[in-house]
């Protein structure tokens, strides 16, 4: 997976019963528009302002948007004015502001707080300002030649303080520091290896450093709130070189190298922050890298990207000979025109991989010219789709073969033209101006929306007016869900979940979104006994904030008005949730929320009888990880993951976990050195958990390659879950070549399953077979995908009233289970086979379909009528076990070509959380 892999999808719904389990897979953004920083706080360190930096890489992206490779902007006519004030409207003079050209620019603000950037095309733009007193934004606004300036306000910026470790913990000083996000700051560790980064814009973050000797180290991360403490683990490295050539052998100068993990996908390089530049000979080198298995990537201007084989490093020995080759690249030239035929310039142009693939390349973006004609080199011979977008409107999106090489006269008509307008006003009535609005897909409608039309286009999104007035153009037919906030961070709507804001569909002129002032919620966290947790970490919905004071207080802001849940963890206490009601303007005191401790697990980890100390031990309902490690990272993972919580043994190889809830549990330790413990599960009232012995054994591997109707699968998701321990699963993708690593498994025996299908949101597919690794050995599985013709149409059919949300599955054989959490477990340990998981919206049925004909059971699982959308993710993490699960036998004939099945189900009633 390169270093785009990760950024092709920014929130996707993913499935993993074994996988089993909606998944809120989020991913870092890439890297983004420089702006100075204050003076870092908390740590030895110093943090300073970072100069600006060319990506092709669009790190501001508009909320839900894909990353974008683009092409550096075009001189434009236009320019960009606005102005910075604090929250009480008065001017700020001195901020910096950032905005998302390529390259990143910056202004620093007049004496009246007004800023602006000319020679500007027409598109939208994401904009951030930094000062001392806070931070604004991002906001994203469509720039056009009659926009009105945009207004930053000013508000609490987060802090972050970054601690750097190498070899067995010890603190690294003198170490490079960047948070790579909505802006980049860069600092530098001092004595005790921390770095403070005291005015940061909350969000989603890379945060990489690096030190002489070491390699690049990379974390993911969300910052908000007052306190933020990461942790960045750097190992040792070792040269690696290599060149680049043509297909025909000859050298490739000039030519951009950046790496990415095959087994550990948290190691994924930026190309022009990380990457380095072939010379005459084609050459290359990285001063050092660490063990694991890599591929290496290589784009220019006129070659197909390149990819190399997987090259297994140990982070010791210097590796050359690393070979890249680009074959010829294709040019796709046409032109942008409107319903009439006439040219659109200015249009910004988008070509990407014609894909079923969850990961894969950014796509690329250039725009229209003044006869809207557009040129974009360097593109792989593959099947394209293109889009066109402008402020008229949008195309429809066109498929382009370039698989013979140059394609011409490429028409992009500009006849996408809905649009929603409207207005945003206070509870008086009165219009905001500066709010950012959106439109996204509305769910629980009986239908899962169209999700491909949101593929290359993102999401729109539009500032509002000095009148409160606000227009979204280029919307297809359909219903959308709009919603306002007053930053593209986006607000914490009730119960944080997506779905607040208004049902409009696209010519609805008319819409009023009522945006009250915030609240805020403030409460403290106590045991029983009165004494307070070291550390918490307080949610409402996917929003998470650490917290650590000596009385157990908290206090979350910026919440939209409305009855929310907020959510409290911590390593020695047991999750617990209590309900709020937000009002605006104001500040609701929650109380005390009394946790316990809960079930503790504790026991020793042992390596050929020896104690070991420094390992890392995992234990939760979900153990999710990479190819290489049992903590996968970047936020992303089953539901029943985000209760995982680990520790280090002592010197005696001791350790203790806490605040367990009920139900079975997994529990894994690991050592970069030693290996991995088979992993263990454990039932509530397991006499051992208080004594047990963990013992590690050196580390198995195994890899493959995916091959689908007989050629190479890219960009597949493979994922290896224990059989005997269906808790821990771990996941990579594949490559250009359908190959595929996990580089450290423990021994023990697995389902390997091919995760198929290019929208998680419509349902996935599985294709799997099972295998045992050994230690010390490295076991091959070769996966064939090979769909067959036939459909099967499923409903869940309830007994009494209406049916709601239903988790749908198919698998293969006969499975008989009475719940979420064992249909999971039984799904990992039916081993080889296939399976196929669909979402059905109130009542409406779904189809499996490339169905080889043979016994299968289609499995339903309703939720309460109450839970939607979303919610159902939080709700299968707590219920899971509760939830009940119908299934029934069928047997898929050779024809006819669609068949029916109904399941019988009883909607369970919502349980109410104490």
């Amino acid at each position: 997976m390169n270093s785009q892999h990760k950024r092709i999808l920014l929130v996707v719904l993913l499935v993993a019963l074994g996988g089993g389990g909606l998944w809120w897979w989020r991913r870092p953004t890439a890297s983004t528009p420089a702006a100075p920083t204050a003076d870092g706080s908390g740590g030895g360190g110093r943090s300073v302002p970072t100069a600006p930096v060319r990506t092709r890489a669009d790190g501001n992206a508009a909320a839900g948007e894909l990353a974008i490779q683009i092409d550096d902007d075009p001189v434009g006519t236009l320019q960009l004015e606005g102005q910075v004030v604090d929250d009480a409207q008065q001017p700020v003079a001195g901020a910096t502001v950032a905005i998302s050209t390529n390259p990143p620019r910056t202004a620093t603000t007049e004496g009246d707080g007004s800023f602006s950037f000319d020679r500007l095309v027409a598109r939208p733009y994401a904009l951030v300002a930094r000062a001392d007193g806070g931070i604004a934004g991002p906001v994203t606004a469509a720039l056009t030649a009659t926009s009105d300036p945009v207004i930053l306000t000013l508000r609490p910026a987060a802090k972050a303080q970054v601690r750097v470790v190498g070899d067995g913990g010890a603190a690294v000083a003198g170490a490079t520091v960047e948070l790579r996000g909505v802006d980049l700051q860069t600092g530098t560790t001092g004595d005790d290896g921390v770095v403070g980064f005291a005015t940061v814009v909350p969000g989603r973050y890379d945060v990489v450093a690096w030190a002489p000797g070491y390699a690049k180290g990379y974390a993911g991360a969300g910052i908000s709130g007052e306190r933020n403490d990461l942790t960045v683990a750097l190992v040792r490295g070792a040269p690696v070189s290599g060149r680049v050539v043509t297909d025909t052998g000859q050298p490739v100068a000039g030519a951009t190298v950046s790496y990415g993990g095959v087994s550990e996908w948290r190691t994924q390089a930026d190309p022009r922050r990380d990457g380095a530049i072939t010379d005459a000979r084609g050459d290359f080198r990285f001063e050092a890298l660490g063990a694991g298995s890599m591929r290496f990537v290589a784009r220019d201007a006129t070659h197909a990207p390149g990819t190399s084989e997987i090259v297994t490093l140990d982070g010791r020995t210097p590796r050359d000979g690393v070979i890249v080759t680009m074959a010829a690249g294709a040019r796709v030239r046409g032109t942008v025109v409107d319903a009439s035929g006439a040219p659109v310039a200015g249009a910004r142009v988008r070509l990407g991989v014609a894909t079923r693939s969850i990961v894969g390349e950014a796509p690329r973006q250039a725009y229209s010219d003044a006869q809207g004609r557009f040129e974009l080199a360097g593109l792989p011979r593959k099947p394209l789709r293109a889009v066109a977008m402008h402020e008229a409107g949008a195309s429809a999106t066109v498929d382009v073969d370039a698989q013979a090489g140059d394609v011409d006269d490429v028409v992009l008509t500009i006849d996408v033209t809905g649009t929603i307008a409207g207005i945003v006003v206070d509870p008086a009535g009165e219009p905001l101006e500066g709010v950012q609005v959106s439109a996204g897909p509305a769910f629980g409608r009986g239908a899962m929306p169209d999700m491909s039309q949101w593929r290359l286009r993102g999401f729109p999104e539009a500032l509002t007016d000095g009148g409160g007035r606000f227009t979204l153009t280029g919307l297809a037919p359909g219903t959308y869900q709009v919603r306002a906030a007053r930053s593209r961070i986006g607000r914490r709507g009730p119960r944080g979940g997506p779905g607040d804001g208004v049902e409009a569909s696209a010519g609805d002129r008319d819409v009023r979104l009522v945006l009250a002032p915030e609240g805020s919620v403030t409460g403290k966290v106590a045991f029983a006994d009165g004494r307070v947790p070291d550390l918490m970490t307080v949610s409402v919905g996917f929003t998470s904030e650490a917290v650590a004071s000596p009385d157990g207080r908290f206090t979350l802001d910026g919440l939209a008005p409305g009855e929310l849940e907020v959510t409290v963890r911590g390593p020695s206490f047991e999750r617990r949730s209590v309900t709020a009601t937000v009002v605006s303007a104001k500040v609701t005191d929650v109380g005390t929320i009394t946790v316990s401790r809960g079930r503790s697990l504790a026991g020793v980890v042992v390596a050929a009888g020896a104690p070991v100390a420094g390992a890392t031990v995992y234990a939760g309902r979900q153990i999710f990880g990479s190819g290489s490690s049992s903590q996968a990272g970047g936020g992303g993972g089953p539901p029943m993951a985000r209760g995982t919580k680990d520790t280090t043994t002592d010197a005696d190889g001791r350790f203790t976990l806490s605040g367990y809830g009920g139900g079975d549990l997994t529990i894994v330790a690991e050592h970069p050195e030693h290996g991995r413990s088979r992993a263990l599960r454990l039932g509530s009232d397991d006499p051992s958990q208080g004594n047990l012995e963990l013992a590690l054994e050196p580390f198995g591997a195994l890899r493959g390659t995916l091959r689908q109707n007989g050629a190479p699968a890219e960009g597949v998701i493979v994922t290896c879950q224990s059989v005997t321990s269906p808790g821990a699963s771990y996941a990579v993708a594949s490559g250009p070549d359908g190959g595929y690593r996990f580089d450290r498994l423990a021994p023990d025996t697995y389902k390997v399953s091919a995760m198929v299908g290019g929208n998680p949101m419509m349902g996935m597919k599985f294709y799997s077979q099972e295998v045992t690794v050994a230690s010390g050995q490295e076991v091959v599985v070769e996966l064939t995908v090979t769909p067959g013709q036939v459909a099967l149409e499923a409903r869940a059919q309830a007994t009494d009233g209406e049916v709601g949300l239903v988790s749908m599955w198919i698998a293969s054989g006969v499975l008989a289970v009475a719940s979420a959490r064992e249909l999971e477990q039984r799904l990992a340990a039916a081993g080889g086979g296939t399976s196929q998981w669909r979402v059905a919206m109130a009542g409406g049925a779904v189809t499996f379909d490339e169905l080889v004909p043979g016994g299968y059971t289609v499995c339903a699982v309703p939720f309460p009528r109450e839970i939607q959308g979303m919610a159902a993710m939080g709700y299968v993490e707590l219920h899971g076990d509760e939830l009940p699960a119908f299934c029934q036998q069928v047997t898929v004939a050779p024809a006819p070509a669609t068949q029916q099945v109904a399941v019988t189900v009883v909607p369970p009633a919502l349980i109410v959380d104490p």
